[in-house]
């Protein structure tokens, strides 16, 4: 019988870190995230989030893993064009594919 590839969104799974129990925006998704396109004012309370948070240098790291173009919201206080800039910045190329690779792989 031949083998079954997984759901993309099965794939998510190996998303899930144990640090991000721990992170100060577990569960606060619309303090995280733009609540429309071009939409700017949650960045300043998403921070404050980020500011406090024990899990801070695991999730930057993790987010630097990704394109950043494929990224939205704040990750360790930083939006998708700073995490490209820190990218830059520290020689790191991300490792995990694009959202286009998930789906269309």
């Amino acid at each position: 019988m031949p083998s079954k590839d997984p759901h993309p969104l099965e794939m998510l799974a190996i998303h899930r870190y144990s640090w991000m129990n721990d992170a100060n925006c577990k569960g606060m998704t619309k303090s995280m995230f733009p609540k429309e396109h071009k939409d700017i004012t949650y960045i300043a309370e998403a921070r404050a989030l980020c500011e406090e948070c024990k899990v801070s240098s695991e999730c930057l790291e993790y987010a630097l893993e990704f394109p950043p173009a494929d990224l939205h919201g704040v990750w360790a206080a930083m939006t998708p064009r700073q995490l490209a800039a820190e990218q830059k910045r520290r020689g790191i190329k991300p490792v995990r594919p694009t959202l286009s690779q998930m789906w269309f792989a």
